[in-house]
């Protein structure tokens, strides 16, 4: 008996060891199929082509978080927004505080800058009373072609002056609207949503168009700066309440541009005139009296003759230090015709302190003015005291 038991334990002991090692290559096998598995997979996802069928698309992520904190003397009709066309009538003294993150942004962009891409960006102005969403740029572009929902053509991007006021001067080519372009270096030709805005006194018409606005742009640069000039041809119409309609043509123009005098001292300006342009300018696009492009007078629908302009200053005192100073003016044609109340002229202007803490950190000091002239001569005015955070961030991922 002796002799037999180690035996058989022998025998087991084998066994054992035989489906032990079965076991681990079999073990083995799968941890290598699986990485197998696993290395495919990531090749897939890394590779041109995703699992969907779609080519994989480089990502940026931008924009900033901005805190304002906003001192009124007197009622300057928008708490976060200084629009000299709200201010109200009489000469109030309302002091009002507001601390806001409302200029805060959020964007991404789809596809290189360079090539096909699209580009979506959004503050949080879309209410007065809360923080929502509103839509700054929604559209797609490849090479000259650009489609979808933004600033104007005739918008200067270059000639825009720094202001911590987020909505900026009140005669700056400022519209937002879909429209279509074709553009090159110099040459712009866009077709835009006509968006008419017109004022009937007997309120029994509503604002219509048959075709898109044309705008056309020419853009030079040179070593000091650069000159851009645009004209919109418009049709302006209304419709009364028994179907009949009426419209009428409306022609404007833009001049802008910037000079560098110095390395750290540089001038910006623009100007504007022409008929139905108030549907354009800051101050006045969907703000206060915007139904300023047209009105119907005794004898049918005419379009109004505005003009704007500002100028604009910004000076790099220091390395970190920016100062800058804007002075703007809108003016609509006077008739007697016209609402007393409706806006004749608004004057804006700031002057601006801004230091660059870090590449992505700044902040920032503003004093700021708006003044609001009617038709029958009365007059409101509303100084304003602005302090300023901002944080910036870029981020793209291929």
């Amino acid at each position: 008996m002796s002799t037999v038991k180690p035996t058989v334990w022998m025998a087991a002991l084998a066994g054992i060891s035989l489906a032990s090692d079965a076991w681990a290559d079999n073990t083995q096998a799968e941890i290598r199929r699986l990485q197998q598995q696993l290395d495919a997979l990531k090749a897939q996802i890394d590779s041109p082509a995703s699992t969907s069928g779609f080519p994989s698309m480089p990502l940026a992520f931008f924009g900033k978080v901005s805190v304002d904190a906003i001192y009124d003397d007197k009622d300057a009709g928008f708490d976060e927004l200084l629009i000299p066309s709200t201010i109200p009538g009489g000469d109030t003294h309302q002091q009002q505080f507001n601390l806001n993150a409302k200029n805060s942004q959020l964007g991404f962009r789809v596809g290189e800058s360079e090539g096909p891409h699209m580009v979506f960006a959004a503050d949080l102005f879309g209410s007065l009373d809360s923080y929502e969403l509103r839509i700054r740029d929604f559209y797609f572009q490849h090479g000259a072609l650009r489609a979808g929902y933004g600033f104007t053509a005739l918008l200067d991007g270059k000639a825009w002056p720094l202001t911590l006021d987020a909505q900026g001067p009140n005669s700056a080519i400022f519209a937002r609207q879909t429209g279509i372009r074709w553009q090159t270096d110099h040459w712009t030709l866009a077709l835009e949503d006509p968006n008419s805005e017109i004022q009937d006194p007997a309120n029994q018409s509503s604002a219509v168009g048959r075709r898109p606005d044309v705008i056309a742009t020419w853009t030079q640069d040179f070593t000091l700066g650069h000159v851009k000039a645009g004209i919109v041809n418009r049709e302006i119409g209304v419709e009364f309440a028994n179907g009949d309609q009426q419209f009428t043509t409306a022609t404007g123009g833009v001049l802008s541009g910037a000079l560098s005098l110095t390395d750290t001292l540089r001038l910006l300006a623009s100007g504007s005139y022409g008929e139905g342009m108030a549907h354009y300018y800051n101050d006045l696009s969907g703000f206060g009296d915007s139904s300023m492009d047209g009105y119907v007078f005794a004898d049918g629908l005419q379009p109004l003759v505005s003009q704007g302009g500002y100028l604009a200053g910004e000076w790099q005192a220091l390395e970190d230090w920016t100062l800058a100073m804007v002075a703007g003016q809108v003016v609509v044609e006077s008739d007697a015709a016209l609402p007393a109340a409706a806006m004749r002229r608004s004057r804006y202007g700031t002057l601006t302190a801004v230091y660059q803490h870090t590449p992505r950190l700044s902040y920032g000091a503003e004093v700021s003015y708006g003044l609001r002239d009617r038709q029958d001569g009365d007059r409101s005015e509303a100084p304003r005291v602005q302090l300023n955070l901002t944080y910036r961030f870029h981020h793209e991922s291929h």
